[in-house]
Parts: C-alpha cells; sequence; structure tokens
C-alpha cells in the first residue's frame, strides 16, 4: 500500500457510509434489526481488517525516510492531501462517533451484549482511521521537509566527441521501442 493509496476515497472505512449520519433513536432500530446487525458487523470485520493492514505499513514506513524517486514536491503535495483527508474524516467521524458512545451509555443499558461490541468495535475503527490519518500526513509531512533539506543533485551527461546522427539514432530508438512507434504512428 502506497501513502497515496492510502488517500484514495475507495480506502475509507464502509461503515460511515452504512450508517450515515444515524440518529440515537434511528440507530436503536437499525441495531434491533437482525439483517442491518449482521450487514453493519459484516461490514465492520472488513474495516478492522483493512485498518489493521493500514496500521502495520504505517508502522513499517513511518520512520524510513521518503523513497529516493519520488519528488519533493510530490511528497509536499501528498502530505496536504493528507492533511485534507484528515480533516475531512475528523468532520465527518466525530458526530458519528458521538451517537455510537451515547449509545453505549451505561445509564441507557438497553443492548445486548453483541450489540454493545458491536459499538465499540465501530468507535475503534472510527478512531483509529482517524489516528491513522493524523500519522499518514504526520509521516508525509515529516519526509517532504527532510527532502526539502537535502541539496538536489544534477547529473549531466557526457559531452559526446563528434557530430551526432539524429536521424540514425531515432531510428535506432524507434526499432527498440515499437510500442512508441506505434503510438506515434496513430
Amino acid at each position: 500500500m502506497s501513502p497515496i493509496a492510502v488517500l484514495r476515497r475507495d480506502l475509507e472505512p464502509g461503515l460511515p457510509q452504512l450508517l450515515g449520519s444515524p440518529e440515537p433513536a434511528e440507530l436503536e432500530t437499525r441495531l434491533r434489526d437482525r439483517d442491518e446487525f449482521e450487514r453493519l458487523r459484516t461490514q465492520e470485520d472488513k474495516d478492522l481488517a483493512e485498518l489493521r493492514e493500514a496500521r502495520k505499513w504505517l508502522q513499517e514506513h513511518s520512520e524510513q525516510p521518503a523513497p529516493e524517486d519520488v519528488e519533493p514536491e510530490w511528497l509536499v503535495e501528498t502530505a496536504a492531501k493528507a492533511e485534507r483527508k484528515e480533516r475531512e474524516a475528523t468532520i465527518h467521524f466525530r458526530p458519528v462517533i458521538a451517537v455510537l458512545k451515547q449509545a453505549l451509555n451505561p445509564a441507557s443499558d438497553t443492548f445486548e451484549a453483541e450489540v454493545q461490541q458491536l459499538l465499540r468495535d465501530a468507535i475503534e475503527v472510527l478512531e483509529g482511521w482517524l489516528a491513522f490519518y493524523g500519522g499518514l500526513r504526520a509521516m508525509l509531512a515529516r519526509q517532504a521537509e527532510e527532502r526539502s533539506k537535502l541539496p538536489r543533485v544534477v547529473l549531466r551527461a557526457r559531452p559526446v566527441p563528434g557530430d551526432i546522427d539524429h536521424e540514425a539514432l531515432s531510428r535506432e530508438f524507434m526499432a527498440r521501442f515499437p510500442k512508441i512507434r506505434a503510438a506515434l504512428a496513430k
């Protein structure tokens, strides 16, 4: 999983989309429906697996420097995207977390043990993704800062003595790379 892959919208947890912006009464009704409960449990299991994979990836890469072939500008742009993603997730997830915590309130102990576990796991998923986005943003910002401090190396080609036969060079490249030749012919 690359850092940019994590920023794609389809790698967000599916649970918030499935829950929407639930009102406490609506949530209670949905949790008491067995089919809805099973759909939520299935989605939550998928989200927990994705979260574990994302956390593992972040842990493996968080202290490493950025790869050599990554441009500093790309790192800065990706860090900004990660920051926007973190803000969006915070705006979207916090109200859902609040409703889930309210449903878990001991004073309103109206749910069975398995429903309470589902609510606790849902809170873990949402808070875990918030922490992940924060960690990703911090990692990318650190890598961008480190990369900007490094002096840029400019590679220079060796001068070639004599005249260059550009036509022969073009024919050689066209023979080597037939797909380029086909694309140019179009």
